[in-house]
């Protein structure tokens, strides 16, 4: 098997990361409010994911997606632990997954907010409104 590797995004990877976004009907990201990651194999891009800055103690783990051709094999995994392991200082991290991803995200230690009292960041609640209103697919809001 070929190796993944997971990197930073740079400037020059954004017009990538932007269509294949739109392709899927996510929204476009932002180098000043995120950190986005890279998937690739032997240098082709696979895969990516970002974490969106929402305040000093909160952030939003999202926007992981891999090609269809090279899933299976462990590549959302990858990039969400390189995500995790670059922001472990924040106190909060949410994440906004489709419901069928919850095994997916509670083996990496999501849980669901409805178990906790956390208060939710207005930036985030806002998301997941808007996430069940625009998706046709329900959307959880789970934290770590």
């Amino acid at each position: 098997m070929k190796k993944t590797r997971v990197r930073k995004a740079t400037f020059k990877d954004l017009a990538w990361i932007n269509t294949t976004y739109q392709n899927i009907d996510f929204l476009s990201s932002d180098f000043n409010t995120e950190y986005i990651a890279l998937a690739e194999i032997e240098g082709i891009k696979c895969g990516l994911g970002r974490i969106i800055y929402i305040d000093k103690n909160n952030l939003e783990l999202g926007g992981i997606y891999v090609l269809e051709q090279f899933r299976g094999i462990g590549i959302a995994q990858e990039v969400v632990l390189h995500l995790l392991e670059n922001h472990k200082q924040y106190k909060k991290i949410w994440c906004l997954p489709f419901k069928h991803l919850y095994l997916f995200y509670s083996k990496l230690g999501f849980l669901d907010q409805k178990i906790h009292d956390y208060k939710i960041p207005d930036k985030i609640d806002h998301k997941h409104k808007w996430c069940n209103q625009n998706y046709n697919k329900e959307v959880l809001l789970l934290v770590k």
